[in-house]
């Protein structure tokens, strides 16, 4: 405490903002206490500071404090405490809808999960790429489903993906990724046989790659610090939205002649109207400071800021990429050592846990599930995706109000509860019966009731896996 301005003591409080929670990081307590004289000593003391913060090591908590979205430090950006005005509802809008339009590449991702399921599953499709009209193999249906998820992840490879986000910046990376899903669709739609539409999985994988490694973070570079999880959780509300979509053009559409087709066709649509809408919409403004185009990162952020705040954000920017720079130029041993390396296996073991908790399954193959214990395929796929789309909301409305982690954890407790009483259901009530078609095994369950209990239970993964585990491991990889 000698080394540090008497304003960053934990007992010292400014009268005319009560009520501010104490805080570890010695920058983060400066961004909110400190001003005048006081500020001034704050940034004579700030490489040593810097120092501290650093080895207090306080991991990536709930507090935004705490938090660096796309690597742009936010502790002293935190809301209006940190003496920024609060932003004119125009701005608010203005901000609001950029994240909104963004996440429209998230839709693209949803209406992939959504559409393969009933399209395994039509008559149509089995005539025109198995040319069968009896079950497709268990191995194709993976193939076809897993195609698309390797495809994201060869483009959602670090080499790759920074390749992109830094070359090309965020805007363009979101249009290339929008182009590259519209040719991905089209080679599927014009598919007779399994190959080719199989490349067209993999190439629709490849944009989702490379969308799902941008539009969070550009999402997170264009919000305000008290917007920033509220709109970075609209990237799985579009998830959500999209899978929704598709499962209402399923319904409609799907089981007539040709028209998995029609389906490719249709989604398209939003690929090309995100193509077209980003072209008029702004840069990243940390992206232009970084390609030392300050003037335009400026001009950028008076568009989403009141005008002292754009100053002092650009120049927050500007300091923070020139220590970097004046640090030793970064390898990817750095990846694996110290700090950073703690912080790469926690987004790793938290990215992987979203996909292996277990909504996949749900969410590709919905309709042959449902349909085994003993319901509409399609109509009990369509109100799962709606419980999945709206059960999003609370994420969106709690993501800055009840924490990253503990939204997380309920989600987590949640999922826990229903995939245990499904499965206690399922040793009790179901069993594997040989069926006449192509040999393959039939799972039945033998009492309706515990059907229903089944639907009901996969209804409430769904739900706690929308607000917690879907969403927020999004805000929160993007944060650390």
């Amino acid at each position: 405490q000698a080394q540090v301005p008497k304003c960053l003591h934990p007992d010292w409080d400014r009268g005319d903002q009560p009520g501010l929670r104490p805080l570890r990081d010695p920058l983060a307590m400066a961004a909110i206490t400190c001003t005048g004289d006081a500020a001034s000593e704050v940034d004579s003391a700030q490489p040593q500071l810097s120092r501290e913060a650093t080895e207090l090591g306080d991991g990536a908590g709930d507090s935004h404090s705490h938090a660096q979205a796309g690597g742009q430090t936010l502790e002293k950006s935190e809301g209006t405490a940190g003496g920024s005005s609060e932003l004119p509802l125009e701005k608010k809008v203005r901000v609001a809808l950029i994240a909104l339009f963004s996440a429209v590449g998230s839709t693209l991702f949803g209406l992939d999960i959504g559409y393969i399921g009933p399209i395994i599953e039509s008559l149509s499709f089995k005539e025109d790429i198995a040319h069968t009209d009896g079950l497709i193999p268990s191995s194709t249906e993976g193939l076809i489903v897993s195609l698309f998820s390797i495809g994201a992840i060869f483009t959602a490879f670090p080499v790759i993906s920074s390749y992109f986000l830094d070359q090309w910046g965020r805007k363009v990376s979101i249009m290339i990724g929008s182009a590259i899903f519209i040719i991905g669709s089209l080679v599927q739609l014009t598919a007779w046989s399994d190959a080719q539409l199989l490349v067209g999985r993999f190439i629709a994988g490849m944009s989702i790659g490379l969308l799902s490694s941008v539009i969070v973070l550009y999402q997170s570079e264009v919000a305000p610090a008290s917007m920033r999880g509220a709109l970075s959780t609209l990237y799985q509300l579009g998830i959500t939205f999209g899978i929704l979509l598709a499962a209402f053009i399923d319904q409609v559409i799907v089981d007539r002649h040709e028209g998995w087709r029609v389906v490719m066709g249709i989604i398209c649509l939003p690929a090309l109207f995100l193509l077209v809408g980003m072209l008029f919409l702004p840069r990243s403004p940390r992206w232009l400071v970084q390609q030392n185009r300050r003037k335009e990162a400026l001009a950028v952020l008076k568009t989403i800021r009141e005008e002292a705040d754009a100053v002092r954000e650009e120049e927050e920017i500007f300091q923070e990429l020139e220590r970097s720079r004046e640090e030793d130029e970064p390898a990817w041993s750095d990846l694996f050592s110290g700090r950073v390396a703690r912080l790469l296996v926690l987004g790793i073991l938290l990215q992987s846990l979203q996909q292996l908790v277990g909504m996949n399954a749900f969410m590709y193959f919905g309709p042959q599930i449902f349909e085994s214990i003993g319901f509409s395929k399609n109509l009990f796929t369509t109100i799962n995706n709606l419980v999945n789309f709206l059960s999003t909301f609370p994420a969106v409305m709690l993501a800055d109000r009840a924490g990253r982690r503990s939204l997380m954890l309920w989600s987590s407790v949640g999922m826990t509860v229903a995939c245990s009483l499904m499965g206690l259901i399922g040793l009790l009530f179901v069993t594997q019966e040989d069926t006449a078609d192509e040999g393959e095994a039939a799972w039945v369950v033998s009492n309706h009731n515990a059907g229903w209990v089944i639907a009901i239970s996969a209804f409430f993964f769904v739900f706690n896996f929308a607000f917690g585990f879907g969403p927020i491991v999004w805000v929160y990889c993007a944060e650390i």
